[in-house]
């Protein structure tokens, strides 16, 4: 029978863990499941409430760590899973009781290392408008690596991927803080992927201990970072790697504007320039993008940056 590891990275979480164990243990379908929870330092009280909630489950397992980050906290329960599939499971989102079974039913269709559903963010986890709909609009990449940076294809809970090939060909970049775009990139060079419209999850809308909501800039700098650990790595075409340069360089050029409120030429716009007049030093223009968010954001808006920058 198949078999679905459930990895839950958590970090200060308690007010959620409630709504977001019941979720997980609710699941449907008819495969094996296993459950690894991650405490990435937790100081209120998560570690013992997830303790004395899943004290009677099966094939659970609770590891713990100083704060380290989702990234290395999510590494840290795939390398221990066994299952055929990873479900990440966010620590504060709510899944609809058939998320894992629809995901598995998309992933298994043509065979794909990973399926993405969507997701809605709530104001508040009461009456949440969970569907019980088939499959809607299943859609499929045959290759999906110019898609995946183009589009920066990435998730958590509404996703399911294949373990066997995060397990061959690597997972999240541990060098980085935020985990699910490295982790997919990694995926998006050896097999399909496929999509669907079905809402499987949801999470809160105004947290600010969100990543997405709290942390932007280190968001940003880590899509780009990703790119950079990921081309340092990786044999790759050069329309691929022009791809990457003009997101990476756009990103950073867009958080500028924004962060500062500024619109004048700055060091990406160059950069963008030097892209279109033909410059092939790919990997150094991603670099600079992500020491360019260095140089014009708060000190400690950054962990984990990339170890030859010297501001």
């Amino acid at each position: 029978m198949t078999k679905i590891s459930f990895v839950c990275p958590i970090f200060n979480k308690k007010k959620y863990l409630n709504l977001v164990l019941s979720s997980i243990k609710k699941q449907t379908g008819s495969f094996e499941k296993e459950y690894i929870f991650i405490n990435d330092g937790s100081t209120d009280g998560s570690l013992e409430y997830l303790k004395n909630k899943t004290q009677k489950w099966k094939n659970t397992s609770i590891l713990s760590q100083k704060n380290r980050g989702p990234s290395i906290a999510t590494q840290s329960g795939i390398d221990v899973a066994t299952g055929d599939y990873i479900k990440l499971v966010g620590g504060d989102d709510v899944m609809s009781p058939n998320c894992c079974e629809i995901l598995l039913k998309t992933i298994l269709k043509k065979k794909s290392v990973a399926a993405f559903s969507s997701y809605k963010l709530l104001q508040n986890y009461s009456n949440i408008p969970f569907e019980k709909k088939l499959i809607k609009n299943y859609r499929f990449l045959e290759d999906p690596l110019k898609a995946t940076i183009s589009s920066c294809f990435s998730g958590t809970t509404p996703n399911l991927y294949c373990n066997k090939t995060i397990q061959k060909y690597g997972g999240c970049n541990k060098k980085l803080f935020v985990e699910d775009f490295s982790l997919v990139l990694s995926l998006a060079r050896f097999g399909n992927f496929c999509f669907i419209d079905n809402i499987t999850s949801f999470g809160p809308k105004d947290d600010k201990n969100r990543i997405m909501i709290g942390k932007k800039t280190q968001l940003i700098h880590d899509y780009n970072a990703a790119l950079y650990y990921f081309i340092k790595k990786n044999k790759l075409d050069e329309s691929v790697l022009k791809i990457a340069c003009r997101k990476s360089i756009g990103r950073a050029e867009k958080w500028f504007r924004r962060e500062k409120k500024k619109t004048k030429f700055n060091k990406m716009s160059f950069l963008r320039m030097c892209l279109f007049l033909g410059s092939k030093n790919y990997l150094n223009l991603i670099k600079e993008s992500c020491f360019f968010i260095y140089k014009h954001s708060k000190n400690k808006s950054i962990r984990y940056k990339i170890k030859d920058y010297s501001p």
